[in-house]
């Protein structure tokens, strides 16, 4: 089950583009977690049956970005 604070992560995951200025900004206002520390326990959330019935939609598109290799342009 989830707690408040695991519901108040994947609530920000889902609209945090809404809000002015940087995410990490954002997180420590809103969640009062520095990044690191949202993106550990985001990372733990989403691997729970618990937060996909809660949020599917927010949690599949983490799973999407975290499994996506960072493509990087190669100077030459």
């Amino acid at each position: 089950m989830l707690g408040s604070s695991d519901k108040a992560i994947l609530d920000f995951e889902r609209a945090w583009w809404c809000q002015p200025g940087a995410k990490d900004k954002a997180i420590e206002f809103s969640l009062g977690l520095t990044s690191a520390a949202y993106y550990d326990r985001l990372r733990r959330l989403i691997e729970l049956t618990s937060a996909l019935e809660y949020d599917p939609l927010t949690v599949k598109r983490v799973h999407r970005m975290m499994d996506t290799p960072v493509q990087r342009e190669v100077a030459i």
